[in-house]
């Protein structure tokens, strides 16, 4: 489509980097008045920033999925509150069939005024360590919705500008972690009201029928430009296929239909919905969808509303990407939801192998064995606590030019990282044995996929906690692409009753083998006792290889193995020596 604007293009340019910057700002209020590792180091999170319709402009930059389901929930604001939605209102969203991501994000969502008119919204989300689910944060056991803990559809959480305490002192009721989620909240709320004031401030400057029509600039922009980027790929139809291992294998199928400068997803064929938390509501799997297409095929496109107007999704209701309440689906956001991006990347390197101009883009699946270790109980101070592993330590999948890149989480998650090993070892009594690169885990290739990461750690300071192991992966790696082999699977395994805290007690360092019964956990266990001594291994998944192994440079493998990476038996079996 052409591009035609009243306004100077020098003015909108200057409108829409102010508005990405008040979205960044937004975010960092969040982030330095938060104290949860999963907000402040992890960056866990989303802001965005939308025109007075709902239609987003900026887009989260920090986990790209939440600009999509910030959409979703705004859009339900909306429809919920209708007239009645006032200056100096927030409002505070967790419901997946309101769009969140799952239930553990939570949204807060302001409209925007500038004497009485609606100028915009600004929003954000980020992960609660806990909602008061069945057992401490998912609900990994659950058969029902009403098991995973308190859900809010759009609630009015502030009122005329201030805080409704009584909404907060509901939620602080229901969940295991008041004194950090507090916390947590009221930074949500600052963000927005910090957020809010930076966009009036840019409406009072340039007025605000200049700022509405720039929207409506910024956003037919963003769609010209990938319009022209879809119809440089090929016309025709690509599928994919995926598998889901918890507590039985799933399968999900994805048909990529690219006409013009359109592009159709069709998940039809997709498995009925699960009874485990393994499902996804619809606006999980859209944003899913949305990230990689944001991110492998307009990684230079201005992400927002209008870059998507020509993107289509069909999610059969009833499926595993599209349930039903009361389906249980705490789950949705690192298992149905990473299998989504895996579904979209497949079908869409497919298509951009097939693109001269864009065979660069394309590339093998990266990990995304989920694997997540909760432990809860009383720390030495009789606090009650609970803390999770680090769950997304994944290889990247290899590229059409390049290796994959190492530990890097999923796909979409474009600036997330891990909280250091020194917070929680502060905040809660653990002990991490280690935490860095396993070998012989990338899959094979010309080029290589990431390497997955792994880490150990045990109990510290108290005797016993309880324990809720669960883990996607273990039967499924990440797929290889153009006669790649496939990244190692995922792995979560305890060795009871070592001898590790008097080695450690007594000062040599801790080297070699360590003893005790190794037991490797099964992918769906109920709670049970994490005593003294025992020490939990947890590994990621590898990324998938790009092309034949046999084309790889040998000085690239024989590196690898001088590093340490991988070893001569795997560089001999792999890629015919090192």
């Amino acid at each position: 489509m052409a591009v035609t604007t009243a306004l100077s293009p020098v003015l909108v340019e200057i409108i829409q980097n102010r508005l990405l910057r008040i979205g960044h700002e937004g975010g960092e209020v969040l982030m330095r008045c938060a104290v949860s590792p999963t907000v402040v180091e992890a960056h866990d999170m989303g802001f965005n920033v939308a025109d007075p319709a709902g239609r987003t402009v900026v887009y989260s930059t920090w986990m790209p999925r939440h600009g999509t389901t910030l959409s979703f929930m705004l859009e339900s604001c909306k429809r919920r509150f209708g007239d009645d939605i006032k200056p100096g209102d927030m409002y505070l969203v967790n419901d997946p069939h309101s769009g969140a991501l799952h239930i553990l994000d939570l949204a807060v969502i302001a409209p925007v005024h500038l004497d009485g008119r609606l100028i915009g919204w600004v929003a954000n989300a980020t992960h609660h360590v806990d909602v008061g689910a069945m057992t401490p944060g998912r609900a990994p056991l659950a058969t029902s919705s009403f098991q995973e803990g308190i859900l809010f559809k759009p609630t009015r959480l502030v009122e005329d500008g201030r805080i409704r305490e009584d909404v907060v002192g509901l939620f602080l009721d229901n969940v295991r972690m008041p004194r950090y989620q507090a916390l947590d909240l009221r930074a949500q709320i600052s963000a927005d009201f910090a957020a809010s004031a930076k966009l009036v401030a840019l409406a009072r400057r340039y007025g605000a029928s200049t700022l509405l029509e720039a929207y409506d600039e910024i956003l037919d922009l963003s769609e010209a430009k990938a319009r022209a980027r879809i119809a440089e790929i090929p016309d025709g139809r690509y599928e994919a296929e995926e598998h889901i291992d918890f507590d039985r294998h799933y399968t999900l199928r994805c048909a990529l239909e690219v006409r013009g400068d359109e592009l159709f997803f069709d998940f039809s064929g997709t498995e009925p919905e699960a009874r485990t938390f393994v499902n996804s509501a619809l606006a999980c799997t859209v944003a899913n969808l949305h990230n990689i297409v944001a991110c492998q095929l307009l990684p230079d496109v201005t992400p927002n509303a209008g870059a998507f107007r020509a993107v289509h999704v069909n999610v059969p209701e009833g499926t595993l990407l599209n349930c039903r309440p009361p389906a249980p689906c705490s789950g949705a956001s690192t298992i149905t939801g990473w299998k989504t991006q895996q579904l979209t990347m497949a079908a869409l390197s497919q298509a951009l192998a097939r693109s001269e101009k864009h065979q660069r883009r394309a590339m093998a699946q990266w990990g995304w064995g989920f694997t997540d270790v909760q432990w809860t109980g009383t720390d030495p101070q009789g606090r009650w606590y609970s803390v999770r592993g680090d769950a997304t330590m994944q290889g990247g999948g290899a590229r059409a030019t390049a290796d994959g890149i190492d530990t890097a989480n999923i796909a979409g998650s474009t600036n997330t990282s891990l909280a250091s090993i020194e917070s929680y070892e502060q905040r809660y009594p653990v002990l991490y044995l280690h935490r860095g690169l396993e070998p012989d885990t990338a899959g094979p290739g010309m080029y290589r996929g990431g390497f997955a990461g792994s880490w150990s750690r045990i109990l510290y300071g108290v005797d016993e906690a309880e324990s809720l192991p669960w883990y996607m992966g273990r039967d499924f790696g990440a797929q290889g692409f153009a006669g790649g082999g496939e990244g190692k699977t995922a792995l979560i395994a305890v060795k009871h009753g070592t001898d590790v805290l008097e080695r450690l007690r007594d000062g040599p360092p801790l080297y070699g083998e360590i003893d005790g019964d190794e037991e490797i956990l099964s992918q769906q266990m109920a709670p049970h006792p994490i005593r003294r001594g025992d020490v939990v291994y947890v590994r990621g998944m590898g990324g998938g290889g790009y092309g034949d192994p046999a084309r790889r440079d040998p000085e690239k493998v024989r590196e690898d193995v001088e590093n340490g990476l991988v070893s001569e038996e795997q560089a001999h079996d792999r890629y015919g020596g090192a």
